[in-house]
């Protein structure tokens, strides 16, 4: 019988894994969360996807493929957070590692934080990777009107905050303001702009199409292109449709995946129905994109048309057919798909134990979307 010799020559993945930059290679390729679970495999692997300068590489190749489908973090009422991810059918508790905090925006991949050591303590402000979970601080110190943040994978790697502050001056019925821009890139602030307004507070800012918006159903919008900042001018927008002229509304302003929504709720029994309007990126201007009919959420869970929920909002996808919405009844998340105008049960938590008989867990503003991304913070 012959005997072979085994072959000395080392296998593909004796090459790979000796090699850094043909390894680095073919992680960057590899989807953000499953990197994660990566960096457990062997001290380089981990040292390897840790470093800032694979993560800023990671972000970059990402650009370049199709958009990723946002996953939801929810706040319960009980202040425990849970991710809500549309393609798997259970809530997965969250943990900031933070005692007080609140999130004040969500953008893309990133979150802003504000937090403080203890209930009446001195607020911090950071910028937080809920993937990573890694966390910069912004370094402010004096009290501000406004702070929003900017980021979009797509465009740049980096991020921007920008801070409104009073000045305390007053020019007939509008107020003076400091315009002061952080850019990641550099880990510094700038002064960019004065402005006179007549409004106080710039709060729920929402970052789209390049441009920081203020959605004020029964006010004044505009927005603030962050490319002409310095040209001291806020740009109008028109106010949000009305469906209709009779009874109560409420109004929800969100972005999803590069598209820029205004939801119109009735509060007038029987709530039977509601209407998203899209902001059309060149002119500015509201069209309807959607109308959804509630009645077979009624019909479906053996309810009355005057059925109680809150909406938790949009996920946008590439593609029509993956639009959905999300909506929350007690003890329950419903997922509704707009190209087929079918409901379903996402998730069913009567059993859990933060489940309270015939009291919402969640309301839209304890909805957060994020796309999962590596950049460094």
């Amino acid at each position: 019988m012959m005997k072979y010799k085994r072959s000395s020559s080392p296998t593909s993945a004796a090459i790979i894994g000796g090699n850094d930059d043909l390894l680095i290679e073919i992680l960057s390729f590899a989807p953000a969360k499953s990197l994660i679970r990566f960096k457990s495999v062997s001290k380089q692997w981990h040292c390897l996807i840790s470093a800032p300068s694979f993560r800023q590489l990671h972000t970059l190749r990402h650009r370049l493929r199709p958009k990723p489908q946002p996953v939801v973090l929810l706040l319960s009422m009980s202040s425990e957070f849970f991710i809500c991810n549309p393609t798997i059918k259970k809530l997965i508790p969250f943990d900031f590692g933070f005692t007080y905090m609140k999130i004040m925006q969500s953008c893309n991949g990133l979150l802003l934080l504000e937090c403080k050591n203890s209930r009446y303590g001195q607020e911090s402000y950071y910028v937080y990777n809920p993937i990573t979970k890694q966390y910069g601080n912004l370094l402010i110190k004096r009290p501000f009107a406004g702070l929003c943040l900017a980021f979009d994978p797509l465009k740049s790697p980096h991020y921007k905050a920008t801070c409104f502050t009073n000045d305390d001056q007053r020019v007939g019925s509008e107020y003076q303001f400091s315009i002061d821009v952080y850019e990641s890139e550099t880990h510094t602030w700038k002064h960019c702009a004065k402005l006179r307004i007549n409004i106080l507070q710039f709060h729920n800012g929402i970052y789209w199409n390049d441009g920081i918006y203020f959605i004020r159903p029964g006010g004044k919008s505009f927005c603030f292109y962050l490319r002409g900042i310095e040209d001291n001018v806020a740009q109008r927008i028109d106010k949000p449709p009305k469906v209709c002229s009779r009874g109560k509304r409420r109004g929800y302003a969100m972005e999803s995946n590069g598209h820029l929504h205004f939801i119109s709720v009735s509060l007038q029994p029987p709530k039977n129905s509601l209407s998203v309007f899209e902001l059309n990126k060149d002119d500015r201007s509201w069209f309807m994109k959607y109308r959804v009919d509630l009645r077979p959420i009624a019909a479906m869970f053996d309810e009355n048309y005057d059925l109680v929920y809150n909406v938790l909002g949009i996920i946008r996808g590439d593609r029509e057919e993956d639009s959905t919405m999300m909506f929350h009844e007690p003890g329950k998340i419903i997922l509704y798909r707009f190209y087929d105008k079918r409901f379903e049960v996402l998730v069913d938590f009567r059993r859990e134990d933060y489940y309270e008989e015939g009291r919402f867990q969640y309301g839209f503003n304890d909805s957060f979307q994020f796309i999962e991304t590596l950049v460094p913070v």
